[in-house]
């Protein structure tokens, strides 16, 4: 049974060793990227159902790659941001984000989130 894939970008390496370590304990497979453009090439190359993305990375590039993950329409994304903006949830979910969550996160209410977000295996 293959378990489930997710992408993590965020240029916070402590933030990403933490999510991964939960992550992995809740039966997912963890790919890391540090920064928007790993990010990018790990989303095309590793497939991943579901990405975790910092919208507050250098050059702005968060939203930047928001923006370009949806347009590849490979996994559901859930921002991740401490920023504190009116609109930017909003923002977010019309450039394809399915959730948002506040920084500081909450690993496990994060797999819990990402549980929920994986599509229902139907019963054969």
């Amino acid at each position: 049974m293959r378990h489930p894939k997710v992408l993590i970008i965020d240029d916070d390496s402590a933030i990403v060793k933490l999510l991964a370590h939960e992550l992995r304990g809740a039966g997912f497979d963890i790919v890391a990227a540090v920064d928007p453009v790993q990010g990018l090439m790990s989303a095309k190359r590793e497939s991943p159902d579901l990405i975790l993305l910092d919208l507050m990375m250098p050059a702005g590039g968060g939203m930047l790659v928001l923006e370009r993950l949806a347009i590849m329409g490979r996994a559901r994304i859930v921002v991740m941001t401490a920023m504190d903006e009116p609109g930017l949830k909003e923002q977010a979910q019309s450039h394809g984000a399915v959730a948002f969550v506040k920084k500081p996160v909450e690993p496990k209410a994060v797999a819990a989130l990402l549980q929920q977000l994986l599509p229902q295996q139907g019963s054969s």
